[in-house]
């Protein structure tokens, strides 16, 4: 039996019941008493005990309540708490759920305790009346005036109390790493808890006197012996401060004490140390962001600790990785630097000058961006192609070249070069093999090379693009033929000074749909001395310098011109100050032709153009055509005397040549409409209605108001019906 009682008084529900019926017993009851019999509510001994049987039943009443609930309720969770700890793995919504009520269950003392008052006050002034037969009115405000000082210090006491008994079924290790609480629960800080003590504690006697005081100054009561009161009441009041001050003083001890408790833990490497929410007050919720930051730890030092144990083995494993994939680098760049090595033996014989002529010469200058080593040599890559050739065209010596820019980097750019100096190459051979293609005129032959490398690039679907300016020189007379293909314009440096010789764009790159719209063959009769001047993009990307310290790309396409000016037109110095100026961004490619001039003096040549012009007033074709050949012969650029040649054999019966000089007329000057009239009309002549009715379509585009338009209509009209 003894042994019984001893384990009855560990129990959760003995340690809550008799501190706070004692407590209730010690403090609200006692003052509540006091209160209704110092002022006078009831008088006579009759009533006297009519209050005290009222007192003891309804008292009696709410201590049985009291104690009801708080066993069956500490049995629930108790019973809940077991039947976790009895599984094996309990589920975290579950351990959630239990400590929540747990936390929660000092607020229902606090609802209960005021119930309890509030019930037991009502049930008191029933049972009194029903004894006396009467309806004490005075008493019965009295009774409710009461609650005032005894409900705030009670439910103050009733939430504090639990709390410390709790703690320790809280702090077990099954509500171990449970998320944050957050807003679950209910949370009152300590700053309202303190408030709430403060009033508490304070307004017992605050109310009491303010009532004697009421009721002295009223007449309702007088007191005979004043100190006896004063020393009484003084006594309540420092009871409950004591009381309530104790409570509140050990509760923070003891979170601060389990605070330092985790804390030292902590220090000593203790990492699994359990730091569970007992109260939901702000220790609380320090004691679940000490759990988090645990967490943390423990996890870090677990990390590190196997980190330290395996290290070692951890090196040798990680440096025998990384020699095998370094070895798989240094594999792949030497098969990478193989290929890259093989196409730039490829690209070497098409990027190269053929050009050797006592009338002109031909330089290059190529620095590619991509630098690479195979087998110790140091070798480039790039997109970059210039390319130089002699041709007969016409039995005449030409110099066709081409400067060109591949799209793209290293290998891709490579490609694009490879691919074009592999069918120029092939168009060049052609050329000196086929008697047909060197009966083409310069202008025809530039143009259907140009279409067939874009033919060949259009195949790519626009995924290798190419800028270029292809070109031939006539080497007798200077005269150059060429067509910029969306490329940096072309330098003509002449007596010291450099310009562009292009101003607009004409032609989009090789491979692009545009590129194969009208062409048009530029002229440019150079001089003796003149030097021509053709370069990549990457005389122009430059990273330049500036005074913040910073990089900006060069914007200004006038830079070369300086750079070719102060180098005097010399490739190496060009490079060399390009260089100077900042960092070169891209492949550089220079291309230069230097005309020394022709035999011919320009005397001469006149006097074969005004002969020509005096035998065509005769009407002698014959001559006319003769001198006109040999002045045109050694003076190409005269395109107007080209369209006077063209006449000269149109009147002699010579159509197939009259064609030819207009369709070379055209390709230089595409909107001259009198060409087109001329030409359209040689092929009405020659029975051509097709053609003539496509140039007639032409000039209608070009010139509604042309005055040959008409008459040209009315001829191919006539030529439609005579065919019908």
């Amino acid at each position: 039996m003894a042994a019984g009682f001893a384990e009855f008084k560990k129990s959760i529900f003995f340690q809550l019941s008799w501190r706070l019926e004692t407590f209730t017993s010690a403090i609200p009851i006692p003052t509540f008493v006091y209160f209704i019999m110092v002022t006078g509510a009831f008088e006579g001994e009759a009533r006297l005990w009519a209050v005290v049987v009222a007192g003891l039943v309804a008292g009696g009443g709410t201590v049985v309540w009291g104690l009801t609930f708080r066993w069956f309720a500490i049995k629930k969770l108790l019973a809940d708490l077991a039947a976790l700890n009895a599984q094996a793995s309990p589920g975290t919504a579950e351990r959630i759920e239990l400590r929540n009520r747990l936390l929660d269950y000092p607020y229902r003392e606090g609802r209960v305790i005021i119930a309890r008052w509030s019930v037991g006050v009502v049930l008191g002034a029933v049972i009194y009346i029903a004894q006396m037969r009467e309806v004490p009115i005075y008493a019965l405000g009295v009774e409710a005036y009461s609650l005032i000082f005894v409900l705030p210090i009670s439910y103050v006491m009733y939430i504090f109390m639990p709390e410390m008994v709790l703690r320790p079924l809280l702090q077990q290790q099954i509500f171990a790493g449970l998320p944050p609480a957050d807003g679950s629960v209910r949370e009152r800080s300590y700053f309202t808890r303190i408030i709430l003590a403060i009033a508490a504690v304070t307004v017992t006697p605050i109310a009491i006197f303010g009532f004697i005081l009421y009721t002295t100054v009223t007449g309702k009561n007088s007191f005979q012996h004043p100190e006896v009161h004063i020393v009484l009441l003084a006594f309540e009041a420092l009871a409950a401060i004591v009381i309530v001050s104790y409570r509140i003083a050990k509760t923070i001890k003891y979170s601060i004490n389990d605070t330092n408790e985790v804390l030292q833990q902590l220090g000593k490497g203790n990492f699994g140390v359990n730091s569970a929410r007992a109260t939901t007050d702000e220790f609380g919720r320090q004691a679940e962001l000490i759990a988090v930051v645990a967490r943390d730890l423990s996890k870090m030092y677990h990390e590190v600790n196997e980190l330290n144990e395996t290290l070692e083995q951890k090196v040798i494993t990680r440096t025998e990785e990384l020699n095998k994939t370094l070895e798989e680098v240094r594999r792949l760049k030497l098969h990478q630097d193989g290929d890259y090595f093989l196409t730039s033996l490829l690209l070497k014989p098409l990027n190269t000058n053929y050009v050797k002529s006592d009338r002109l010469t031909v330089e290059f200058l190529q620095r590619q961006k991509k630098k690479f080593d195979f087998k110790g040599k140091p070798h480039d890559l790039g997109g970059d192609l210039c390319s130089a050739h002699t041709i007969r065209i016409r039995d005449r010596e030409y110099t066709a070249f081409m400067n060109a820019d591949a799209m793209g980097k290293s290998m891709q750019g490579a490609g694009g070069a490879l691919v074009l100096g592999a069918v120029f190459y092939s168009i060049i051979e052609r050329t000196r093999s086929v008697a047909a293609v060197q009966r083409l005129s310069p202008e025809r032959w530039l143009k259907n090379t140009f279409l067939e490398l874009h033919k060949v690039f259009e195949s790519f679907d626009g995924s290798m693009l190419i800028s270029l300016v292809l070109g031939i020189i006539d080497n007798n007379t200077g005269l150059l033929y060429y067509i910029n293909a969306e490329h940096p314009w072309s330098i003509l440096y002449r007596d010291g000074s450099a310009t562009f010789i292009e101003q607009e764009l004409y032609v989009r790159k090789l491979g692009m749909t545009a590129a194969s719209g009208t062409i048009y063959i530029r002229i440019l009769e150079l001089k003796p001395g003149d030097m021509l001047i053709c370069g990549s993009d990457g005389r122009d990307d430059i990273l330049l310098p500036s005074p913040d310290g910073k990089t900006r790309m060069n914007e200004s396409e006038d830079l070369i011109l300086d750079t070719v000016k102060n180098a005097k037109g010399d490739l190496e110095r060009i490079y060399e100050t390009t260089q100077s100026l900042g960092e070169i961004t891209d492949d550089f490619s220079l291309l230069k032709i230097k005309y020394y001039g022709d035999t011919m003096p320009e005397a001469e040549k006149l006097a074969k153009r005004s002969a020509s012009g005096r035998h065509y007033k005769a009407k002698n074709y014959a001559k006319a055509i003769a001198e006109g050949e040999a002045y045109l012969g050694n003076k190409p650029s005269d395109t107007e005397f080209m369209r006077f040649l063209s006449r000269c054999h149109r009147l002699a019966g010579n159509y197939e040549i009259a064609i030819d000089l207009c369709e070379r007329l055209r390709l230089r000057l595409p909107d001259d409409t009198r060409n087109l009239i001329n030409l359209a009309g040689l092929h009405l002549v020659r029975g051509d209605t097709e053609r003539a009715r496509s140039l007639i379509a032409e000039i209608r585009q070009l010139d509604p108001a042309a005055p040959a338009l008409k008459k040209l209509e009315d001829v191919y009209r006539r030529k439609q019906k005579a065919a019908a």
